[in-house]
């Protein structure tokens, strides 16, 4: 029995496209932190930063003792992070203040670790 030459590459071609159609269908967040039950707002950043489960724990972390801040859910296949905010305790710019400030290294220097591309 004989397999068309075709056959396989149509076959590689046609999981890599079902691969990448379901791809949001199964896209569970990389963290996901509910940090009060305040009233709340939404943000969607886009983040250039996050790319790893350590850099989604780390950016996380940043917005733990945050006031205003009520959950925080982030997405490192997206390099995404959705924010849950009280609008009367922090503004969108404060909320990308946070996230773009330097981080103190253990050599005494500092570096910016986040860097916000889009924020909805």
């Amino acid at each position: 029995m004989r397999i068309p030459r075709l056959l396989l590459p149509l076959l590689l071609v046609a999981a890599l496209f079902g691969g990448w159609l379901l791809r949001t269908a199964f896209n569970q967040p990389t963290t996901s932190v509910t940090f009060s039950a305040q009233p709340r707002k939404t943000v969607v950043c886009t983040v250039d930063g996050i790319r790893c489960q350590g850099t989604a724990a780390f950016f996380t972390k940043l917005y733990a003792k945050t006031p205003g801040i009520a959950a925080v859910e982030t997405f490192a296949s997206e390099h995404q992070a959705v924010i849950s905010y009280d609008p009367k305790l922090i503004s969108p710019d404060g909320i990308r203040a946070v996230m773009e400030a330097p981080i103190p290294l253990r050599d005494g220097t500092s570096q910016q670790v986040f860097v916000c591309q889009s924020m909805q």
